[in-house]
């Protein structure tokens, strides 16, 4: 046959109030690295305003990338942000390793998680290959809503993380961790 194969030890990412998926997986002694897949400029649908709270048409920033750690894809991200909060944001995708210091150094915005919706599903062909993992192969879909620290959306986005990777673990920040131990 085709010999033994063994299991990695999923990697863990918590999903708390604020969005540090970077600092998560160094905290871990691992080493993320993402490639950008495209920046593009379009207006935003019905489904986009609804979640970025934009007129239908209004301007829109897709920002998709794959993340990997230690050369090993873990997941593809789409993030949607409104283009006219924004100015320059497609140039500073370009350079910056993080969104959430993007947004901060650039902006003065903070990137806070107001919801996440995590469920299971099996990988698109073209995230399968990305993914570098078979077609029918599981995926865990996170779809959340980012908010500055004035309560206005400013991302709407959505990671497909490898199901046989990944571990999505969520955290209650307001509970002090001596008592949730």
């Amino acid at each position: 046959g085709r010999g033994t194969f063994v299991m990695a030890t999923p990697i863990a990412v918590p999903i708390g109030k604020r969005v540090r998926f970077n600092e998560a997986l160094k905290a871990q002694s691992l080493k993320p690295d993402w490639q950008g897949l495209r920046i593009v400029e379009l207006p935003a649908d019905a489904k986009l305003s609804k979640r970025l709270e934009l007129e239908v048409g209004a301007s829109g920033v897709l920002f998709e990338r794959l993340s990997s750690i230690d050369e090993i894809p873990i997941s593809v991200s789409s993030s949607h942000f409104p283009g006219d909060r924004f100015p320059g944001l497609v140039k500073h995708c370009e350079t910056y390793r993080s969104i959430s210091q993007m947004l901060q150094n650039e902006y003065d915005c903070d990137h806070i998680r107001r919801n996440t919706r995590i469920s299971a599903h099996l990988a698109q062909p073209d995230d399968a290959r990305l993914l570098k993992m078979p077609a029918n192969g599981p995926i865990l879909l996170s779809e959340s809503i980012n908010i500055n620290q004035n309560g206005v959306v400013i991302e709407y986005g959505f990671t497909r993380f490898r199901g046989d990777r990944m571990e999505l673990v969520l955290e209650n920040e307001d509970i002090p961790a001596s008592i949730g131990s």
